[in-house]
């Protein structure tokens, strides 16, 4: 019987020069030196492996380059979304001549025209364009309406919004055209609604 290759260099690491006489301590010895081997190189494949779990858990260092950006972008978005959601609703009810029973209408008759719209335009571009440059043409024309909103249209609000013109249609119709009148002469802030709306769909 010829003992394996790797008991074979372990017990010459061991005993290089002395070789037991008889088979049976042969048997004996690798027995033991293996047996040793096996616990030794068990314990350590045992820690490697759970170790080796752990770190694939963890993110590469390919993916941690982007990991950073990403979250950053994903927080922004996040916080643009909260706080359009809490200023939308508040713009239309605080408006002058404006309540709350203009929001049906709103959704009704301008928010879901803008959506149906905004489904066939994101339609389009995905079909013509590659993701990223469709991500940008979606993020980038809210960010400018946003900001174009916040530095002129809403500190010039007094002098866009047609308060005469409604006042005056207001004279020739009913009174049940009083939250559509309302859209129209607060134009601005029912775009900035409807806008607020898609954010948090796109």
């Amino acid at each position: 019987w010829t003992p394996p290759n790797h008991w074979t260099a372990r017990v010459e690491k061991v005993a290089p020069t002395t070789y037991p006489s008889s088979p049976s301590k042969w048997n004996k010895s690798t027995r033991l030196i293996h047996n040793s081997e096996a616990s030794v190189y068990g314990e350590s494949s045992e820690s490697k492996g759970f170790w080796g779990r752990i770190k694939r858990s963890l993110p590469t260092a390919q993916e941690r380059k982007k990991l950073f950006p990403l979250g950053l972008m994903f927080f922004c978005i996040l916080f643009n979304y909260t706080i359009l959601r809490d200023t939308k609703d508040v713009l239309m009810v605080t408006a002058p001549k404006s309540g709350a029973e203009v929001i049906p209408f709103i959704k009704t008759y301008v928010n879901l025209p803008a959506a149906i719209g905004f489904t066939g335009l994101y339609a389009s571009m995905t079909n013509h364009m590659d993701q990223n440059q469709v991500f940008y043409a979606c993020v980038v024309p809210f960010l400018a309406f946003f900001a174009l909103f916040a530095l002129v249209v809403y500190p010039n609000q007094a002098l866009l919004h047609p308060h005469g013109l409604v006042d005056l249609l207001a004279t020739h119709l009913p009174v049940g055209f009083s939250a559509p009148l309302s859209i129209i002469r607060n134009w601005s802030f029912a775009l900035f609604y409807v806008m607020a709306e898609m954010w948090g769909s796109v």
